[in-house]
């Protein structure tokens, strides 16, 4: 094990997040990893594996704890490390069984910016032989990854057809100058966005997703959305905006809520039926409040240690 376990929140029956620090790097190396299951079902079933790729992140998002700090990328051995750990915990509980084993590489970091994600994906069928991972991976696509999106295309049509991979661009708002503000980072428009779901889609390959993790006043153009990209290629995910500090330090309020029975209010429920009726399949995931009471918000917990240590607490 390369790693020690500093902190571990949660249940089994919902989430645990790890909070994790390299035992080859010094102090303040830590990063997050989360064994997630839905209480619904076993997790002989349905089982999440979330992943670090980098210590902190460099691109700045202003919704994200985990841009508070950057070290630099994980190595190849740190991220199959995260992987190691969570399977090894449900060796013998029916968890490798699982036809579906989600690997996100979605916790802290900008998967594309680390080549060693590619590497990992490469491995990962070889070192768990027989295991039905399904890899997902979360990607504002900087412009400095654009390569590397292409090396990803490689391994999905080497390793994982036949729907078992899963790409997800963080898009957030339909306008191009406020996707600058939240995301402050050289990236795709959304016309590079659907040029490339022309060469990454194949049939019998999941859809790729366009996440919006909406904030109220932000721009939401359903006309857009369908003028620019081909629904048999792309689906639509609103998501909660994560209550993590940076929001609260920002005053950004979100539209889908945890706290509202009632689900999603009159102006997302019409954009919903305007994308429908263009062919879009949407999705609106609003997940469990049990999820947020656990912390389970990239990079939450290492920034509040790393907040602590800055002042001399334990």
């Amino acid at each position: 094990m390369i790693w020690d376990i500093l902190e571990v929140h949660g249940t089994p029956e919902v989430a645990q997040v790890y909070v994790l620090a390299s035992k080859k790097r010094a102090l303040g190396h830590w990063v997050e990893c989360v064994d997630a299951k839905d209480p619904r079902f076993p997790r002989s079933q349905k089982w999440v594996v979330i992943v670090s790729s980098q210590f902190g992140c460099p691109l700045g998002c202003i919704m994200c704890d985990a841009a508070k700090e950057y070290q630099g990328d994980l190595s190849e051995e740190e991220i199959l490390g995260q992987v190691d750990w969570v399977m090894e915990q449900h060796r013998l509980d029916g968890g490798w069984e699982c036809p579906k084993i989600k690997i996100h590489f979605a916790r802290m970091g900008e998967p594309s910016l680390n080549p060693a994600v590619i590497e990992v994906l490469r491995q990962l069928p070889g070192k768990y032989p027989g295991a039905a991972f399904l890899p997902v991976v979360a990607t504002v696509a900087p412009t400095a990854g654009a390569l590397w999106l292409d090396d990803l295309a490689r391994v999905k049509e080497e390793h994982y057809t036949g729907g078992r991979f899963q790409l997800q661009f963080s898009v957030n708002s339909t306008d191009e100058a406020v996707r600058d503000k939240m995301m402050p980072v050289r990236k795709w428009m959304m016309t590079d966005i659907a040029r490339f779901g022309e060469t990454w889609w194949r049939p019998g390959d999941r859809k790729i997703t366009l996440n919006f993790a909406l904030a109220e006043g932000v721009p939401f153009d359903t006309r857009l959305l369908a003028g620019l990209f081909d629904s048999d290629r792309f689906l639509v995910k609103v998501t909660p905006l994560n209550p993590t500090l940076s929001v609260r330090e920002r005053g950004l309020r979100s539209v889908l809520t945890f706290s509202k029975p009632e689900g999603a209010p009159p102006f997302l429920q019409e954009a919903v039926r305007k994308l429908e009726s263009e062919g879009f399949e949407v999705i609106l995931s609003v997940g469990s409040a049990q999820e947020i009471e656990i912390g389970s918000n990239c990079g939450q917990l290492v920034s509040s240690r790393l907040a602590r240590g800055r002042h001399g607490e334990k």
